[in-house]
């Protein structure tokens, strides 16, 4: 689908949209970014950065940017089986297999409703006024970042492969903005493509570290880079090594995949209408991105630090968007998604004769654990809700909720249904469409 289109006036969470979209990110796959001279905790996995290559003046050798990773078993790196399908040179026409094109929409159905990927969705709508299934939401993300679209002598470009793989432009690195491509490329590149054994002249480590080019303190916070640095690119079609340079890179340290195509669609979506400013963690960036000609597609999306936050208005400490100083149990329940077990997987939203007192929303626990729902909420489109009484609903076990009248709502006229847990975070978030409410006595599926 196009992502232009007009724009409503923008959802209360328009100034930390981003800050949201990383925290609910920092929930699932993302690792949070540290100083290597800082303890990370294993059991939320961490990025550690190097202080001294960032230092101004710091040059070359046997520099280590990200001097260690731990990620534990439980957040997914699914973009690995990417990284190998697309042409280095980007005059070259790409030619999808059958096991790429399968590959996209495995990695796709993983994580188009991933925690950070329903604050990118419940923003886009917002803001556009439109109601985004998650069908729609899919299709989205498939024609802005997958999708090949022509650019001068150029014939198949794309915003996945400009972002997270990176192209050759003659002797020169074009993109390539993702920390965990890079780490990967620094040591462990096998992991990439499988083993050495393609052609000669391959190795695993693929990165000769330049120098930093941060300035305005920003090594003062590990969430972003800014540095100079070559890379021995592995040229698949012509079996070759290709030594290409990147004089100047930027990319955030420790987000997930999806949590960078998070914020970089809500940033593209013309719809949207973004800020192109982000606060995150106490620094600023400009979020730079460019679009096709036709503004369909990501051309790139990377950030530019600007410096500290000192003196810009800032999220106060156990607040989040909407009142800023409204304590925690008093917030939106949109103010902060996180992800979890308990799926919304089906509902019925027009009942067969009247509806009041005959809608149900079911949940499923896809976990191994049994969780206790007690306190927790569902919650409409108009922010009316049901709070669940004293229930455990077991691993890999579902439950039907009927919602009693005079609560929440279902309506007719399309609207998304949000599971709030008792610290007012969403676990899960879905729409749907005019279209499928009409359908009378018909259960939807999500």
């Amino acid at each position: 689908m196009p992502i232009n289109g007009l724009a409503s006036t923008c959802s209360e969470n328009r100034a930390y949209v981003y800050q949201d979209i990383w925290d609910a990110d920092q929930s699932g796959s993302g690792l949070k970014a540290v100083f290597d001279d800082t303890v990370g905790d294993p059991a939320m996995g961490f990025v550690k950065v190097s202080r001294a290559a960032l230092r101004p003046g710091r040059v070359g050798g046997d520099t280590k940017l990200l001097t260690e990773v731990v990620i534990p078993g439980g957040k997914s790196r699914l973009v690995r089986s990417l990284f190998n399908n697309y042409a280095l040179d980007e005059k070259l026409i790409e030619i999808e297999t059958p096991q790429e094109r399968e590959e996209v929409h495995n990695f796709l159905q993983g994580i188009y409703d991933t925690a950070p990927m329903q604050v990118a969705r419940s923003y886009v709508q917002d803001a556009s006024g439109t109601v985004i299934s998650k069908e729609r939401w899919y299709t989205t993300l498939m024609d802005m970042w997958f999708r090949p679209f022509a650019e001068g002598d150029r014939p198949a470009l794309s915003g996945f492969e400009h972002v997270f793989v990176g192209e050759q432009k003659g002797a020169v690195v074009n993109g390539y903005h993702f920390w965990y491509k890079y780490w990967l490329d620094d040591g462990l590149a096998d992991k990439i493509d499988g083993g050495q054994a393609r052609f000669p002249g391959l190795k695993d480590d693929r990165i000769v570290y330049l120098r930093s080019k941060e300035d305005a303190g920003e090594d003062r916070f590990p969430e972003s880079v800014t540095i100079s640095y070559r890379w021995d690119a592995p040229d698949y079609e012509r079996g070759q090594v290709r030594p290409l340079t990147k004089p100047t890179g930027g990319f955030f340290v420790g987000c997930s995949v999806e949590g960078l195509m998070a914020m970089g669609t809500v940033r593209a979506h013309l719809a949207a209408r973004a800020p192109k400013e982000a606060q995150i963690n106490g620094a600023r960036y400009d979020l730079k991105v460019f679009r096709s000609a036709d503004d369909q597609h990501v051309r790139t999306f990377y950030p530019m630090f600007l410096g500290a936050a000192d003196g810009q208005p800032q999220r106060a400490e156990g607040t989040l968007p909407g009142n800023v100083n409204a304590p925690r149990d008093q917030r939106s329940p949109s103010a902060a998604i996180v992800t979890g077990p308990i799926k919304i997987v089906a509902a019925l939203v027009n009942p067969a004769g009247a509806d009041p007192g005959s809608e149900t929303v079911t949940l499923l626990n896809t976990g191994p654990s049994a969780v206790q729902l007690a306190g927790w909420r569902l919650v409409d489109k108009q922010r009316n809700h049901y709070e669940i009484n004293d229930f455990e609903l077991r691993g890999g076990m579902a439950t039907t909720i009927v919602l009693p009248q005079n609560t929440m709502q279902l309506s007719n006229k399309g609207g998304e249904i949000r599971l709030v847990d008792r610290a007012g975070r969403t676990v899960h978030l879905v729409t749907y469409s005019k279209s499928q409410a009409e359908r009378e006595g018909e259960t939807l599926t999500f």
